[in-house]
């Protein structure tokens, strides 16, 4: 958050004020996108669940990297055991496991992110929890977001003034950088559970939102 003033000479009376805040937004297509997705495997023992999935997600991960996805670019983001229970009469009994590990995958061409499920699918993968639509770099675009917000405060101020008949100076007396909200896409992308399929996987890129808001105060 920033704020910024300007001088105002001594012994000048203290100037009645008008505070507005402004509001940009730009809209820009992502270049980078993050998918979520996994190998859930279950068997009745825990040893054979860690080899089956071990296994698969081994394969997702060769095959990957023969559509020329960088091992730096696939990351874990989590991994799992979990006891499963069948209830009954009161009493649990363990019947297996189930084991999950889940993957981050960073796509920086966004073209490639239809083959990239495709081929995971193929190769292991059975589960995926979303898609992250980003930009590399958001501040260019954020510094004409806030240009914009800039301008629409003294737009608004300007308006407010006209209406009553106040002599408005137009340079601000304060300009305030409000809290900045991270980029984010129109709307959210829903998780899905993936099947093996011969037929490509479309996948939308979502246009991202970035916003920037100050407050400023004019003098009349």
């Amino acid at each position: 958050m920033q704020e910024w003033y300007m001088p105002m000479q001594r012994n000048q009376p203290t100037a009645q004020t008008i505070t507005v805040t402004g509001q940009g937004t730009v809209t820009a297509k992502p270049d980078t996108v993050i998918i979520t997705l996994g190998v859930r495997t279950e068997h009745t023992n825990v040893q054979e669940a860690l080899a089956e999935n071990a296994k698969r997600a081994n394969d997702m991960i060769r095959a990957l990297k023969t559509i020329e996805v960088n091992e730096e670019d696939i990351d874990t983001a989590s991994f799992s055991i979990y006891p499963k229970y069948n209830y009954s009469n009161g009493t649990a009994t363990l019947t297996g496991y189930e084991v999950e590990h889940i993957f981050d995958i960073t796509v920086k061409d966004t073209k490639k992110v239809g083959n990239i499920y495709d081929t995971a699918i193929a190769s292991g993968a059975n589960i995926a929890r979303q898609i992250q639509f980003r930009l590399a770099n958001e501040q260019p675009y954020y510094q004409q977001a806030l240009m914009l917000a800039v301008k629409n405060a003294k737009e608004k101020a300007i308006t407010i003034a006209r209406t009553l008949g106040l002599p408005m100076h137009d340079m601000p007396l304060q300009i305030k950088e409000e809290s900045v909200a991270p980029p984010f896409p129109r709307a959210p992308y829903s998780a899905t559970t993936l099947a093996e399929s011969s037929t490509a996987t479309p996948i939308q890129t979502q246009d991202i939102i970035i916003k920037a808001t100050v407050q400023a105060v004019f003098s009349y």
